[in-house]
């Protein structure tokens, strides 16, 4: 495609808007944060925020024409402060409804479900669901007479954001934040750490650098040319369910001479694989069913990977509870016990059983909202917690088998949004990309499994490499 101006002047209203703002490029997503002299609070979402200077601390952002009221820059102008809070993953959906035109009188955290986060003696609330705040005095506005725009000018006065994405000299890893790209009007992007570069001079060639205390990159990338080779002898726990069915029939694909055991609670359900398959029953929840399992593998186990693929939010009896009112001992009791009792003595069976000097590498299906540092939105509280103690014991097994010098490999990997039953009630409103198909989580899980170091042993990845904190 190659347009001139005329070309560019007959587009479509609606065709040109989007194309126009697609060619600048991924830009930062921020929620900007006002109130008006009531205190009544006002959060929109914008694509232009960029610095201006590190002293004084100036940022700069583009509002729309005045041409009719602004919310925000009404709010600006009035109290003189107002908020930027970077959208991440997990808040993308609620910030981007934020760009809605409610009326005046309402509140766009009461209509997106995010969270008003006020300081003392600042006029404008933070969101306290983002993971970097930047509390902002206004200092200039400019209009521009081209297209009616104003540039409004802030001094940052506060910042708020977690220390474990700062590196010693000051750079501060957006991908650990998550925090996301803008495209276009409507499309929303995750980042990748390509590399830290030298500093530029004309007599020097550039070359790449760490930072000590930031390692967000994708263990995916950075070690490409370092995959293991395919397991010889692998156990899926919990091969009926969709990841582990796509996980089991993935690995067969990739080498279909392995030796491949498969323990769910109801083998009927089980897809029929080609090759040298075992099957076997086993509940999670049962100390003499998860023995019974095991007497029937070979007395001295030699298994290359164990993939725990189990895992209970919810049945027709049972939903995530919203609210602390909502909390119950039997809810609680079976969600510890199939999320984090369940894997930890089975793994501990399987330890007893297995050969001290074979080399294994286990993976446990976790998850983020698990993630003690992570937890942003609370509720679900039988998931999260069992899915906290269950990051717990891993990091006990590893260090275990660091300190008893026995070459297994433990670490927790977490599948995003898959199209599962765990996840079915939950799935409306997601599209295509929020939404990953088992088939493809298997694939990654595989992938990520296959450059799996001993110093990885105890840590939690997700199913891009990427690593998060439990």
């Amino acid at each position: 495609m190659k347009l001139n101006k005329s070309d560019i002047d007959a587009l479509d209203d609606r065709f040109r808007v989007l194309f126009i703002n697609s060619l600048s490029g991924f830009k930062s997503a921020n929620m900007v944060g006002t109130a008006n002299g009531n205190g009544k609070s006002n959060l929109s979402i914008v694509s232009s925020v960029v610095h201006l200077g590190a002293n004084p601390a100036l940022v700069g952002m583009v509002m729309r024409p005045h041409t009719v009221p602004r919310g925000t820059l009404e709010n600006i102008l009035s109290t003189g402060v107002y908020t930027l809070n970077h959208v991440h993953t997990g808040i993308f959906e609620l910030a981007h409804q934020s760009s809605a035109r409610y009326p005046d009188d309402v509140s766009e955290f009461d209509e997106t479900g995010l969270t008003e986060q006020w300081q003392e003696k600042f006029a404008a609330p933070f969101v306290q669901q983002s993971r970097i705040k930047l509390g902002l005095e206004f200092r200039e506005q400019h209009a521009f007479d081209i297209n009616r725009t104003t540039f409004v000018i802030g001094e940052i006065v506060s910042i708020e954001l977690p220390d474990n994405i700062v590196a010693e000299d000051g750079y501060i890893s957006l991908e650990r934040a998550e925090s996301v790209a803008v495209s276009s009007l409507d499309t929303y992007h995750q980042t990748q750490l390509l590399g830290h570069l030298s500093y530029a001079k004309p007599d020097r060639a550039v070359t790449r650098f760490s930072r000590d205390g930031v390692q967000s990159s994708s263990i995916l990338a950075t070690r490409s040319g370092d995959q293991q080779r395919m397991p010889q002898s692998a156990l899926v726990v919990g091969a009926s369910g969709g990841i582990g069915q796509a996980y089991c029939q993935r690995l067969l694909e990739l080498n279909p001479q392995m030796q491949l055991v498969r323990l769910a609670r109801d083998i009927d359900k089980l897809s029929t694989l080609k090759g040298d398959v075992t099957d076997i029953t086993i509940d999670l929840a049962c100390d003499e069913s998860i023995d019974a399992a095991l007497q029937k593998l070979a007395p001295a186990l030699q298994f290359d990977w164990v993939f725990v693929a189990t895992g209970w939010l919810h049945d027709q009896n049972t939903k995530p509870e919203k609210t602390f009112k909502s909390l119950g001992r039997e809810h609680l009791h079976f969600a510890f016990d199939v999320n984090a009792v369940g894997p930890a003595l089975l793994l501990k069976q399987l330890m007893l059983r297995a050969d001290k000097k074979y080399p294994m590498t286990v993976g446990i299906l976790s998850a983020r909202v698990g993630s003690i540092s992570d937890n942003r939105l609370g509720g679900w509280h039988a998931y999260r917690t069992s899915k906290a103690a269950l990051h717990m014991l891993i990091k006990n097994f590893a260090i275990e088998c660091r300190n008893t010098r026995r070459p297994v490999k433990v670490v927790g990997l977490q599948p995003g949004t898959t199209d599962t039953a765990l996840s079915a009630p939950f799935q409306k409103g997601l599209t295509e990309q929020q939404l990953n198909k088992p088939d493809y989580i298997a694939d990654q899980l595989i992938k990520v499994m296959r450059v799996i170091k001993p110093e990885d042993s105890g840590n939690l990845f997700d199913f891009e490499g990427l690593p998060f904190e439990p």
